[in-house]
């Protein structure tokens, strides 16, 4: 395990981000085959009952993932402090808080029906829909669980078993539902039910690492009620992430719905040229995980010039990657296009998608130091930051949505993640450079 909080060598940081670096790889790209697996077993009309009730399943991840990951900044900045007081009040604060996201997400299994109504879930899905959106609703709890002793594991300094178990768990996952399909007879309702079994069983094996570590054991063996400061940071740390995400998914949704008036030869391409950017995108994860992680221990610690050298490292590691995605990606985006289609695309879905990615692609480097620098903004405790940069980057959705696409169309949608990632990038840059000299001169 990693000592953030130390001297690091490069390849003691390289070992830490290649196994999130192959995680999420691994998982994005499995993620097709899990697509090609649930369209091999569920009905036409159960995939539908899915993909109606995806934007509940959104507002729980800005709910739930959001929250607890911004608990787990808060946990970093502890860990780094070597306050074992601090320490153990952060982790417990969070179980706690975890707990009541459990009661929460059991209760909203109960008014499933109103919030099928709420979601305006058509009526002819609704007995289908009915026990998915409870098993969804029900699991919300343990998926914060999970991604908090995700959170705990990253801050003890360990990337690999949080990997593995991730990659682990996408695989039983399609295995669950198949199984629950064929021999249990189950409807659409096996496939919530395969990930809420991944939440239960990874969230326990993720708990029992954690006991057996020292520094874990001697956290989790003290339950203790945090005093209200440590309350008041933790709820800092996890509104202003889901707030910031909340606000975000809001820019996107009004702005896709623009983009569905486009033609329906564009919308093909482009829903082509954003698999391999979201793909690539995700990829670059690692290098933000990794940023919050040493420039809030070392925060912790009063070592705020040894996070900034990390951070200029980080950057610099991550802009490398981009230029190889983005000689790749310009060389090959029409193969890319059509390997995707696997049919016979048009010219101008080829065009469109070609488009849009070559585009998208060439903004990756913003979009890196865009994300290492919101997790810095908040391993540094910068709270109000978040809200801002993510209104910031719905605002540019809205404004080439609704003030740039009639006059300029499908061009405007294209250059739109341009400015919607590098104008957040800009001011997170300067609002970082600032707060540090601040924190300096203290």
């Amino acid at each position: 395990m990693n000592n953030f909080t130390g001297k690091l060598s490069d390849r003691e940081v390289g070992q830490f981000i290649l196994p999130l670096f192959v995680s999420t790889v691994f998982s994005n790209g499995y993620s097709m085959v899990n697509a090609a697996v649930s369209g091999r077993f569920l009905t036409p009309g159960a995939l539908a009952v899915i993909v109606a009730c995806g934007s509940c399943l959104s507002m729980e991840s800005y709910l739930y993932v959001s929250m607890t990951t911004g608990f787990g900044f808060f946990i970093n900045r502890c860990i780094g402090s070597g306050d074992i007081k601090r320490q153990r009040e952060s982790l417990w604060g969070s179980l706690w808080l975890c707990l009541c996201m459990i009661i929460l997400g059991i209760f909203l299994s109960g008014l499933a029906d109103m919030i099928m109504t709420l979601a305006n879930i058509p009526d002819y899905m609704r007995e289908d829909a009915r026990p998915y959106m409870r098993v969804i609703l029900f699991g919300g709890g343990f998926w914060a669980l999970e991604n908090l002793l995700v959170q705990v594991a990253e801050a003890l300094g360990e990337s690999r078993v949080p990997a593995f178990l991730s990659m682990m768990s996408v695989v039983v996952q399609t295995c669950v539902m198949v199984l629950l399909i064929v021999q249990g007879g189950l409807g659409v309702e096996a496939s919530a039910l395969a990930v809420l079994t991944n939440h239960l069983w990874v969230a326990a094996l993720l708990f029992l690492w954690v006991l057996r570590q020292p520094v874990g054991r001697k956290l989790l063996m003290s339950p203790c009620l945090p005093a209200r400061s440590v309350w008041s940071e933790l709820l800092q740390n996890g509104c202003s992430k889901s707030f910031m995400m909340m606000i975000i998914g809001l820019g996107a949704f009004l702005f896709q719905r623009r983009i569905n008036t486009l033609p329906e030869d564009i919308l093909t391409g482009y829903s082509y040229g954003q698999v391999p950017v979201n793909f690539l995108m995700s990829s670059l994860g690692a290098f933000a995980v990794t940023a919050g992680l040493i420039t809030g221990q070392n925060r912790g610690r009063d070592r705020i010039r040894e996070a900034d050298r990390w951070n200029q490292k980080l950057l610099a590691a991550s802009a490398i990657l981009c230029v190889i995605y983005i000689v790749s990606v310009l060389m090959f985006a029409p193969v890319i296009i059509r390997s995707l289609s696997g049919a016979e695309l048009s010219e101008t879905s080829l065009q469109a998608g070609s488009r849009i990615l070559r585009i998208q692609i060439c903004a990756l480097p913003l979009v890196s130091c865009y994300i290492i620098m919101r997790n810095s903004l908040q391993s540094m405790g910068v709270y109000r930051a978040l809200p801002l940069l993510g209104g910031l980057e719905a605002a540019v959705c809205l404004i080439f949505a609704w003030g740039l696409m009639p006059q300029y169309g499908y061009t405007a949608v294209c250059w739109c993640a341009a400015f919607k990632w590098g104008i957040p990038a800009v001011t997170g840059v300067l609002i970082y450079r600032r707060c540090l000299r601040n924190e300096i001169a203290e």
